[in-house]
């Protein structure tokens, strides 16, 4: 293949293996029970498990959306009573959002997931394999 059309298909690439991992965590979720969940609600959920609470800014920060996104995203999550949102009391500017006890007990299940997606990588690449992808996926993103 020429030089100039291998460095094209990078982005297809990407976004091929974007779509096979959505498609891999949409039908676990749905399998669940909880096909009402998108695979980007997850990360939302995840990275609120790692913090008490967080500002929507924060949130859209943890996992590299814009505000409006993750607005999206809560919202959805509160109507499913996963997450509840609140006006911070030191400025009523600013809603923070923490898991509901609904939420963290999804987590459990979330995590289930996240490790049978990292078990089906670990059959496809070796260890040294997904090291240099993640490096240059890093180098990528850091770059763009």
């Amino acid at each position: 293949m020429p030089q100039n059309l291998a460095g094209k298909r990078v982005v297809s690439q990407l976004s091929r293996a974007r779509d096979y991992t959505h498609s891999f965590l949409s039908e676990a979720l749905s399998a669940r029970g909880l096909g009402e969940l998108a695979p980007s609600h997850g990360e939302v959920l995840l990275a609120l498990h790692l913090n008490e609470a967080m500002s929507m800014q924060q949130v859209a920060h943890s996992v590299g959306r814009t505000k409006p996104t993750v607005t999206v995203l809560i919202d959805k999550l509160v109507a499913f009573e996963y997450v509840r949102k609140r006006r911070s009391p030191d400025d009523g500017r600013i809603f923070q959002v923490s898991l509901t006890a609904k939420g963290k007990r999804l987590i459990k299940q979330l995590s289930e997931i996240s490790d049978s997606m990292h078990s089906k990588i670990d059959s496809i690449l070796s260890a040294s394999e997904k090291q240099k992808l993640t490096q240059l996926l890093t180098k990528l993103i850091q770059n763009w």
